[in-house]
């Protein structure tokens, strides 16, 4: 290897713009509060069609992408007197953003056009096919799992080519082909026989759950390629024209390059938003992490692991704390210590072995090993790295690298890695704009920079025709009151209305009129319960109708959770009624 990265000195603790103390954990009517203050924001979903979240709003986007800049591109640690440490990241990430450029157009160029002119809403543009100047070029990114995911990611993914658009810069959306792919099927609403609305399981393969999508490879070929069929006919009596129709093809196509399953939908979804015109690059996860930046990113995070490793621990009992959150498993489990070993916010697995392992390092001599610790006749899972030089523990890294040890980073670290060196904005979803809040913590306090901000971007469309029904909720709290009522308010419902009840009813209010003191009310609660009781009986006709209606909108209101979910899969809906719904939250 040639290249090498000025070496990074070591860092002195900043003044950190961020404000992210130690601050004690408070109240909830707090906890909506900016990171500035020590807190974390909180992010929801909106619950009405064809709304968005978008957190700063996107006419801020440019101003946002301007503040990173003159932050962090150069990228600008916080320390004052680091000009090393700064000349150490701008070196980093012009080698990242080089590579990836390079590596995202080269990806994209296999199965679509790629984008060569990037024009702004101001009519200016940035050459995006042009060797010599374009990792200066600002980079806009986001990222999700290869999935066929519900019409609020993919919302995200439009935000994403506007956002460039706007600003002139590159547009990179980042496939995480490193999680576990959990299903391989999607879920549609359907009626039965007999008038019934529940769930409908289509699958595009078989089996493959629990290892990452990069490595669960299609089983049955036959099944996928005719789920675009068994889609539309499990959907067609709610649409007509879903665009599966318009996806599939490409899916068909991609599943016979690479004959992975995350690949191939990632790779159909992204043909199709090329024919709707949106102008991005995209690139696995898998693939960014390959050469010299990311090696050489880990490599600062190994040779001071026992510092990460309290950061780490430190920012998730924080956040924990925060929240009251008492599963040690959210948001993120804390890095475990054995002895002399130290986990790592890693993963690493192989293709004959391609269930994820967790990573760990200990210092053996003038060496640090890397180990899954669990032994393997070719020792594929241990590699030995130079514990003197950061550079050349990074090109052993590299050359470590194989079809049987792949390492990948865990989710913190991933977006840490795209935040820092990859992109000068990033935009995430309601659960990664939540936890990143997470990565910011440990990017101040342990690589001693001002964290770049980020958006949040999310909306909820749901399938033609299957909106809530607000008033339903206020139906049924009337009902109950109702029902309550006839049990324990009868004389609500009769008084005047039936002769044969007054008396009771006459004698509950003198009852309630001249009420004993306590330890004498044995014998007063006996009768008012028995009038009660008698009162109910008579009401037992009324009851019934109302628990009936009560039975109905309970129903109606299962079938609405199932019909008017936020959940299901894009390719479910028609493509112009998505594409307008984006159209008109962005404006």
């Amino acid at each position: 290897m040639t290249d090498t990265i000025t070496p990074n000195p070591s860092p002195t603790p900043p003044d950190c713009a961020m404000g992210l103390d130690q601050t004690e954990p408070r109240g909830p009517e707090s906890r909506d509060s900016h990171p500035n203050d020590g807190g974390y924001r909180e992010y929801r979903a909106c619950g009405d069609n064809k709304t968005a979240l978008i957190v700063p709003p996107l006419s801020d986007a440019e101003l946002l992408l301007k503040s990173n800049l003159s932050q962090h591109g150069p990228l600008a640690p916080s320390t004052s007197d680091a000009a090393a440490d700064a000349n150490f990241w701008d070196e980093l990430r012009y080698h990242a953003r080089t590579q990836l450029l390079a590596d995202s157009r080269q990806y994209t160029a296999a199965y679509r056009d790629v984008p060569s002119l990037r024009l702004t809403s101001r009519g200016t543009s940035s050459e995006a096919g042009v060797d010599s100047d374009r990792a200066s070029v600002p980079v806009v990114m986001a990222g999700h799992q290869p999935t066929l995911f519900h019409p609020g990611v993919w919302f995200k993914n439009f935000a994403l080519d506007r956002v460039a658009r706007d600003t002139g810069a590159h547009a990179i959306n980042l496939v995480i082909d490193n999680d576990v792919a959990a299903s391989r099927s999607i879920r549609i609403p359907v009626r039965d026989s007999a008038g019934r609305v529940r769930y409908e399981t289509v699958s595009y393969d078989v089996g493959g759950a629990g290892i990452p999508f990069e490595q669960a490879r299609i089983r049955d070929l036959r099944q996928f390629d005719q789920f675009d069929s068994a889609v539309r006919q499990a959907i067609a009596p709610l649409v007509p024209d879903p665009c599966i129709t318009q996806l599939w093809p490409h899916a068909r196509a991609a599943i016979r390059r690479c004959e992975i399953a995350g690949c191939a939908l990632a790779q159909a979804r992204h043909s199709l938003e090329g024919e709707l015109g949106w102008q991005t690059l995209e690139i696995p996860l898998g693939v960014a992490v390959r050469g010299l930046p990311f090696a050489r990113f880990v490599m600062e995070i190994i040779d001071d692991a026992a510092r990460f490793h309290q950061v780490y621990n430190d920012a998730a009992d924080h956040y924990r704390a925060w929240h009251g959150i008492r599963s040690s498993a959210h948001p993120v489990p804390n890095l475990g210590r054995d002895d002399e070993w130290l986990e790592l916010p890693l993963w690493v697995y192989g293709n004959d072995r391609p269930v994820r392992r967790a990573v760990w390092v200990r210092k053996v001599g003038n060496q640090l090993e890397l180990s899954d610790r669990q032994s393997t006749p070719d020792g594929s899972g241990s590699i030995l790295l130079p514990a003197d030089n950061r550079d050349s523990a990074a090109s052993a890294l590299i050359d470590a690298a194989s079809p049987e040890f792949k390492l990948r980073p865990r989710a913190l670290m991933t977006t840490m890695f795209a935040r820092l060196l990859l992109s000068d904005l990033f935009l995430h979803g309601i659960g990664g704009g939540k936890y990143d809040q997470l990565a910011d913590r440990i990017i101040c306090q342990f690589f001693h920079l001002t964290p770049p901000a980020f958006e949040v971007v999310s909306a909820t469309v749901r399938l033609p025709g299957q909106d809530r029904d607000p008033a339903r909720a206020v139906k049924m709290e009337s009902l109950h009151r109702q029902i309550r009522d006839t049990q324990f308010h009868g004389e609500k419902w009769l008084d005047g209305r039936d002769s044969q009840a007054q008396p009771l009813i006459n004698r509950k209010r003198e009852l309630l009129d001249d009420i004993p003191a306590k330890g004498n009310r044995g014998q007063w609660h006996r009768e008012l319960e028995r009038i009660n009781d008698a009162l109910a009986a008579e009401l037992q006709t009324d009851r019934q109708r109302m628990q009936a209606s009560l039975q109905r909108l309970r129903l109606q209101e299962t079938e609405e959770q199932i019909l008017a979910s936020r959940e299901l899969s894009f390719c479910l809906f028609p493509v112009d009624e998505l594409t307008s719904a984006f159209e008109q939250m962005l404006r």
